[in-house]
């Protein structure tokens, strides 16, 4: 397998894989509702978000495949550092975002029944995990245009296409605008996958 097909099956995880994860988590967010709350905290949803995490976090190994090809692509030392930098930092705050807003019923599954948090500070905790997965969104977003600018060993219509899934990632906070850097992994994973068969470049097109 070479890299290329790795990385494309990684972006397709990663595309895949959160936004799975992310549907059956169902954290609380937007307009606060205690009812939101509690079905987020009950018994019987724990198992769930044990199972969106590690979902999510493999989506996340696949993101790094995927960065670690379109690295390959740039050509230049410094923006080649500046790229994965920025893409490290992303993943780690992707990753601490994730954790921060799934803490509350993970430490209820793990201490049982006298593990108590009243629903305002667990709203609170979801959107500041969903705020800090953003930021991370954010700095990959930069990575992302970082990429675009450097003029990588890519086809035009995946630099034009990165610049959209780039969009979407740092417009992560507005929420809506984000699913655009989903659907930018998915269609960059079936054209590695279809494409990318040789070693780390592309040829590039006007």
């Amino acid at each position: 397998m070479t890299k290329g097909s790795l990385a494309g099956i990684g972006a397709i995880a990663f595309a895949v894989l959160t936004v799975v994860g992310s549907l059956i988590e169902n954290g609380p967010g937007g307009n606060y509702k205690t009812s939101d709350v509690d079905k987020f905290l009950k018994h019987g949803h724990r198992p769930v978000i044990f199972v969106a995490t590690y979902m999510v976090y493999l989506g996340v190994v696949g993101l790094v495949f995927l960065l670690a090809r379109l690295r390959d692509a740039i050509n230049e030392q410094t923006r080649s550092s500046a790229f994965w930098t920025l893409s490290v930092a992303g993943i780690g705050a992707w990753v601490a975002g994730w954790a921060i807003g799934a803490a509350v019923p993970v430490a209820m599954g793990y201490g049982g029944k006298e593990v108590t948090v009243a629903p305002t500070v667990t709203y609170v905790l979801s959107d500041a995990g969903y705020f800090t997965l953003a930021a991370g969104a954010i700095l990959i977003g930069f990575a992302l245009l970082t990429l675009v600018v450097s003029r990588p060993a890519l086809p035009a219509w995946v630099r034009w296409a990165t610049l959209v899934g780039a969009a979407g990632a740092i417009a992560a906070p507005a929420f809506f605008p984000f699913i655009l850097f989903f659907i930018w992994a998915l269609v960059i994973g079936v054209w590695l996958l279809v494409a990318d068969r040789g070693p780390a470049t592309a040829p590039a097109t006007a």
